[in-house]
């Protein structure tokens, strides 16, 4: 019986969100743009391309996250190594 009603749960949470939505009105399609008249260099870069081609926006953002975040692990491992932590793999013993 609890599979039973674990089933019917999970059916309900997918099932109820997509009848709401495809009964709502239909949208009119979102047309944002960002004003370029005051911006310069790397702002205006990036808020062109956000204009011109959101995927291609979406996808370099997406790149740069990872790069940002990759430099700030690399940057913390070189501090923490000034410190005095070991920062290599952990072994693993089985």
């Amino acid at each position: 019986m609890k599979r039973f009603a674990a089933l019917i749960l999970n059916f309900l949470l997918l099932a109820v969100p997509a009848l709401v939505w495809a009964a709502a009105e239909k949208a009119e399609p979102l047309e944002k743009k960002v004003n370029l008249a005051n911006l310069s260099g790397i702002n205006y870069f990036f808020a062109d391309w956000y204009n011109n081609n959101m995927w291609l926006y979406a996808i370099m953002v997406t790149a740069l996250m990872g790069v940002v975040g990759m430099l700030i692990a690399f940057v913390t491992d070189i501090f923490l190594k000034m410190v005095g932590m070991e920062v290599s793999k952990i072994e693993h013993h089985e």
